[in-house]
């Protein structure tokens, strides 16, 4: 029978360290000190202070993993502990997304009506910018022609704040214009991945999996 020496700190690493389901894989289990029972295919960092009995995947036992007393061993399993916490929260997160995705659009079709509707408001700010700015660049060629008009005189003050009305107003406009071409494209990215993400999950996939089509979809379940 296998036995790991107390303190043991290259024994813990490399149990820690095996990948689960390899031929060789085992199973941790303990009793902690409140009596609950756990079972993990690592080290467990709530039987720090108790001993872990080792089982292959038959059942078979495989060996000890006395308790493990030394403060570096402690500090190691406490950020065992806490980096399995993170894990476990991102888990929950992700499927908590995905039932949140499906919950809001049942089908596929509800989704693109979503996607249809979400738009709609940017792209009536686009066409307007895109309006405005075009009526604006053609009084800009107008006053254009006045100054050349001029032949090297000096402009009146009225022609002067007519440029500069027209040259603020238009430079308003294009930022509006080039925002909501961004605002367009996010909106768009976010439904296609979406769209990937719900026709995986409609189709069987379980909430949660590790399988988003793109980064784009986690600040689209909001």
């Amino acid at each position: 029978m296998l036995a790991l020496g107390l303190g043991c700190a290259p024994c813990l690493r490399a149990a820690a360290a095996e990948p689960p389901g390899g031929p060789d894989a085992k199973i941790y289990t303990c009793v902690d000190a409140q009596g609950r029972r756990y079972s993990s295919d690592r080290p467990i960092p709530e039987c720090l202070s108790q001993e872990q009995r080792l089982l292959g995947r038959d059942g078979s036992p495989r060996g000890l993993l006395p308790a493990l007393g030394s403060r570096d061993e402690q500090v190691r399993l406490d950020q065992l502990r806490q980096q399995r916490a993170q894990e476990q929260a991102v888990r929950e997160e992700a499927v908590r997304r995905d039932r949140s995705l499906m919950s809001r659009y049942p089908d596929l079709t509800a989704h693109e009506v979503a996607r249809r509707r979400a738009l709609v408001p940017v792209l009536k700010l686009i066409a307007s910018a895109t309006s405005r700015v075009a009526s604006l660049e053609a009084d800009a060629s107008k006053l254009s022609r006045e100054h050349a008009a001029l032949a090297g005189k000096p402009p009146s003050e009225d022609l002067k704040s007519r440029t500069s009305v027209n040259e603020g107003a238009l430079e308003a406009q294009r930022n509006i214009l080039k925002n909501q071409e961004h605002e367009r494209e996010r909106l768009s990215a976010q439904f296609d991945a979406e769209h990937q993400r719900l026709g995986l999950l409609l189709g069987g996939m379980p909430p949660g999996t590790d399988a988003a089509p793109d980064s784009a979809a986690s600040g689209a379940q909001h």
